[in-house]
């Protein structure tokens, strides 16, 4: 209790020092039409706060009901801003964003703070090798399978270093469970049944504070992910519970948008800093397909004897650029579930998510779509995540 209580102490006092400082470098920037394309330095810091210091929802800013509200003709296109959404700095929106719908987002409360910093993880999209549809580096032919065998699945990319096939996104804010849900405008378009994504954010964070310039959440629903995500994350793995059930009802509910566009089967628990030790402990639930722990290693190093499917953690290079550093080669000596380990070199704690964001997109599509042509990509030695920024370890496989 005691080591736990001064990582988090640790973890807290490091990274509201980044996040000050980075903040007043964003406000500097925002003052210059920063291209929000552009590397921004170190973006704001998830930290690994406790539950006092983490905003609060109000409960009776949440809809009653446990249902969308209802669309007569399918989500509404996006209408540029979002009116309960913090304004953010000036500049060009990046390519695929949007904001959320009007009809989808009425009555919601908009509880989500304003004046948070920018994204953690956004608006990096670093080269990469080829991506499949030609051959790898081991010499493996990646082409893609018959279209026949992929219908009613997410569509093939040949790179997942940008936005994806899905024009824009809804945002539905404070639904019942409490958190996010993002969907793609146009979902279930060609009969399509869509993944899930249940996401926790860093501690003392919210779901607002990662979609800073819609560079985030639409871009991971670009690819037809349906995504929810935790109003904030404490390691109580119940609430990644909640809201995968309130997932799976919305799936069965007639009166709902998400109405039979699920795909229920194919599920990803995932989360940054404090949401990975969130994630851990919502594990094992043999609903969940595959973990993605982010720079988030276990306290006691316990967390990977909850896993039973293929998970993937990625970390800073270092115990000077990533405090979570050795707690994810902790994790990785234990885990006994097929592992594929990065540390992003280049980044830390802030930031190794968002340049190993081609991976986590990957990862899924993988693992939910049934997109086959990625595995190379992960496990074959010179596969593009085996190679430039990522310095990569496999194990049980």
């Amino acid at each position: 209790m005691k080591m736990r209580a001064s990582l988090l102490l640790t973890y807290s006092l490091i990274l509201l020092s980044a996040c000050a400082a980075d903040e007043s470098a964003n406000e500097e920037q925002s003052l210059q039409s920063p291209d929000p394309t552009a590397p921004t330095g170190n973006a704001m810091a998830p930290t690994m706060a406790t539950a006092e210091a983490m905003p609060t929802m109000s409960a009776g800013a949440m809809p009653s009901a446990g249902s969308l509200p209802a669309s007569t003709t399918g989500p509404a296109p996006m209408t540029g801003t979002d009116a309960q959404q913090p304004s953010a700095p000036d500049g060009p929106q990046s390519p695929g964003a949007a904001s959320a719908s009007e009809g989808a987002t009425a009555g919601m409360g908009g509880t989500e703070p304003a004046g948070m910093a920018e994204d953690p993880m956004n608006g990096m999209d670093p080269q990469s090798p080829s991506g499949p549809g030609e051959e790898t580096a081991s010499g493996m032919d990646t082409a893609a399978p018959d279209p026949a065998s992929t219908a009613g699945k997410l569509p093939r990319v040949d790179s997942t270093d940008g936005p994806g096939p899905f024009d824009g996104v809804v945002k539905v804010k404070d639904t019942p469970p409490g958190g996010w849900l993002i969907y793609p405008e146009d979902i279930g378009r060609d009969g399509i049944k869509h993944p899930l994504f249940i996401f926790g954010p860093g501690g003392g964070t919210t779901p607002q504070t990662y979609d800073m310039r819609g560079m985030h959440w639409d871009r991971y629903g670009s690819y037809g992910f349906v995504i929810y995500v935790l109003p904030r994350s404490t390691g109580d793995g119940s609430a990644m519970k909640r809201g995968l059930d309130w997932l799976i009802e919305q799936n069965d509910d007639s009166s709902s948008p998400l109405h039979q566009h699920l795909d229920t089967s194919k599920v990803c628990a995932s989360g940054h800093s404090m949401g990975s030790v969130t994630t851990f402990d919502f594990m094992p639930d043999d609903r969940v397909t595959t973990t993605i722990h982010i720079s988030g290693g276990s306290f006691d190093g316990q967390g990977p004897s909850n896993l039973s499917k293929p998970t993937m953690f990625l970390c800073g290079p270092s115990s000077g650029a990533d405090v979570a550093y050795p707690q994810c080669e902790g994790d990785f000596r234990v885990s006994e579930v097929p592992t594929f380990y990065t540390k992003i070199q280049g980044s830390d704690h802030l930031t190794s998510g968002r340049l190993g964001w081609p991976a986590i997109t990957a990862w899924m599509l993988w693992h939910l779509a049934g997109h086959e042509e990625w595995k190379a990509e992960f496990l074959e030695p010179g596969g593009q995540f085996q190679m430039g920024i990522y310095d990569s370890q496999l194990k049980n496989w």
